[in-house]
């Protein structure tokens, strides 16, 4: 596993724009305790700007801002276009109570790389840190736009099915509800993977009571997932049951493995319902990894 998740940001610097007090020591002390070596609060896009020329973050978590601390998408299109930037490439991330489809779109254009609703855990914010910083999208810069590079992959042209693209999401993937119905249900599913987390903390191989406790709590997420409508989370949460049930309470479960699939549902989780394809591939990517793991486990 070291190789794959190994995330070290002791030498990167990473900056919070966040006009709420509270908040903004919640992201200071999650980037602390991802190891970045530094973390520098901002108030207001004029602090965040006299940040971006002299400290040159490798990372900047921002608001929504739209009251007297600035604009935040305004910001963050100056850190992109901006010939005082030292690093228009800086990796940007939103952290907002906002999710609708729009939103996530004006954020888009505006040039961020990720676009996550709070609260969003500490493991949740790693994975998708990590999945930037060292997979990060071409750097694209036209006269209209300059940030990432949002083309998705091309579209197989001998496929005839009924979704034309690759990136066209299937009606089932997506949750249905109004925003306060949609929140409501975003914490129903978060609560059961901090429930997951809290369980497989102290797992160890060869315990079969812990095992048995990590289990029912996956199998809770499962039945939560399928009340709220959330057939993604449902999909992972059955990928980590499909592990367990192979590895079964044996010196073959790995702790390690437990763990990064709860941190892949924390990520699951914190994304916005908007973001139907993001989920959707961290669901997918868990299936590969189960899919590994069992191969390896079987050809020991």
């Amino acid at each position: 596993m070291q190789g794959v998740d190994h995330f070290d940001p002791s030498g990167l610097t990473a900056l919070v724009l966040d006009d709420n007090h509270y908040d903004r020591g919640i992201s200071v002390d999650q980037l602390r305790a991802m190891g970045f070596g530094r973390v520098i609060g901002a108030s207001n896009t004029m602090e965040a700007w006299e940040a971006v020329k002299h400290s040159n973050p490798n990372v900047i978590l921002m608001d929504w801002l739209t009251g007297g601390g600035g604009d935040g998408l305004e910001f963050a299109r100056r850190v992109r276009k901006s010939e005082e930037t030292p690093n228009r490439a800086v990796a940007m991330f939103m952290l907002t109570t906002r999710g609708s489809a729009a939103d996530v779109e004006l954020a888009r254009r505006a040039g961020i790389d990720g676009y996550m609703r709070k609260p969003v855990s500490v493991f949740a914010l790693q994975q998708r840190v990590k999945t930037v910083i060292n997979n990060p999208q071409p750097f694209v810069v036209t006269s209209s736009y300059v940030g990432p590079c949002r083309r998705r992959r091309r579209p197989d042209l001998n496929y005839l099915g009924p979704l034309r693209r690759l990136d066209d999401v299937a009606p089932e993937q997506l949750v249905k509800g109004d925003s306060e119905e949609l929140d409501l249900k975003a914490n129903l599913a978060r609560a059961r993977v901090a429930a997951l987390e809290a369980a497989s903390r102290d797992l160890i191989p060869g315990d079969a009571n812990k095992a048995r406790l990590v289990y029912r709590a996956v199998q809770d997420l499962v039945e939560v997932g399928e009340k709220i409508g959330d057939p993604t989370l449902v999909l992972g949460a059955r990928e980590m049951a499909r592990y367990l049930q192979a590895q079964g309470a044996t010196d073959r479960l790995d702790p390690e493995v437990v763990r990064t699939h709860v941190s892949a549902l924390h990520q699951i989780a914190h994304l916005p319902h908007a973001l139907c394809e993001e989920r959707q591939q961290v669901a997918s990517s868990l299936k590969r990894m189960v899919d590994k793991k069992l191969r390896q486990a079987n050809a020991a």
